[in-house]
């Protein structure tokens, strides 16, 4: 995982970097393989800014969040990238699943259901072609 930091408008402290990364450490419980991660930290008037970019999954997860506290910004988009990852996670889950209880149960479903047209081989005469001939 790599991980990026953009301070703008804003001292950076080993405090917040500190803190930016514990939250981020946390984004590795949902994804398994290399992901990169940008954050940028701001300020504008009285509002601390804070987005997060997770490129994970072949997908570009992307959150902003903006309060008087920057902890609290940081806190909220990790939360929002966290809620999207897990997201992602269950679909592809529910996805996969979904393959293997349809290829247990096909046997089952197609042994039930008789074909429409017997099949009448090759060379056989009376083949249907469609069209009615008396």
């Amino acid at each position: 995982m790599s991980l990026h930091l953009n301070f703008r408008n804003i001292a950076s402290t080993d405090a917040i970097k500190q803190h930016t990364e514990d939250r981020v450490d946390k984004f590795k419980k949902f994804v398994t393989y290399p992901m990169e991660i940008h954050v940028i930290l701001s300020v504008e008037k009285t509002l601390h800014c804070v987005e997060i970019t997770c490129h994970a999954e072949h997908k570009d997860f992307i959150a902003t969040s903006k309060s008087k506290n920057l902890y609290e910004s940081i806190d909220v988009c990790s939360h929002k990238i966290e809620a999207q990852l897990k997201k992602e996670r269950e679909k592809k889950k529910g996805h996969n699943s979904a393959h293997k209880i349809a290829s247990r149960h096909a046997e089952k479903l197609g042994a039930d259901v008789k074909a429409m047209f017997p099949h009448l081989g090759k060379g056989q005469q009376g083949r249907r072609t469609g069209t009615d001939q008396d």
